[in-house]
């Protein structure tokens, strides 16, 4: 059996070209998708998964029994027959009762905790390559960080509150594994392609 090292030699270099090349151009991007999608599994899920789930803390609109169920920022009731937006509409003004609750929506006691009627959130979460083969996960949204970390708000500028922290982006054990499988697997089959 005869042996030629300059073929070796060449395929060697020719396979640590194809690595580099998978670990600088495509692994960032298959890194990036993965975990864009991991992170917006943890709406459905109702949680993040670090090596387990970990449950958000349930929004009081879900719960019958707080005085914010149902509550539906921007719902409105019917505006009072003389009122300009009014005029011309055929339907009577039915009079309001006292203290009405005019921002009640069934819908919003089915939603989950960060699962908006607009779903911004959710689809705000993004990649972007920061150079060096790295990548960084993100929303581009001005209240992301405090729904993911949790703090204080002020509700209409009137009342501060705590926020719960509700993770949605961040570090997770499950995740690493499943990127670090399907890179080893990749790599394998540059190496066995020599």
């Amino acid at each position: 059996m005869q042996l030629n090292p300059n073929k070796f030699i060449k395929n060697l270099i020719k396979n640590n070209k194809k690595i580099t090349e998978y670990i600088e151009d495509k692994a960032p991007r298959i890194v990036g998708i993965e975990a864009v999608n991991f992170f917006k599994n943890s709406f459905d899920n109702g949680g993040f998964t670090d090596s387990t789930l970990i449950k958000w803390k349930p929004v009081k609109r879900t719960d019958n029994t707080s005085k914010w169920y149902g509550f539906q920022y921007r719902a409105r009731s019917a505006l009072p027959t003389g009122h300009l937006r009014r005029q011309g509409c055929k339907k009577p003004y039915k009079q309001r009762k006292e203290n009405p609750i005019t921002n009640f929506s069934p819908a919003a006691t089915k939603r989950t905790a960060l699962n908006g009627y607009t779903g911004d959130l959710k689809e705000s979460i993004h990649y972007q390559k920061t150079g060096n083969g790295k990548i960084e996960v993100r929303s581009n949204l001005e209240y992301a960080d405090i729904h993911n970390s949790g703090g204080m708000i002020s509700i209409f500028g009137k009342k501060n509150v705590k926020l719960p922290k509700r993770q949605f982006i961040g570090e997770s054990k499950k995740l690493n594994q499943k990127i670090t499988k399907i890179i080893e697997n990749d790599i394998i089959k540059i190496i066995k392609s020599m």
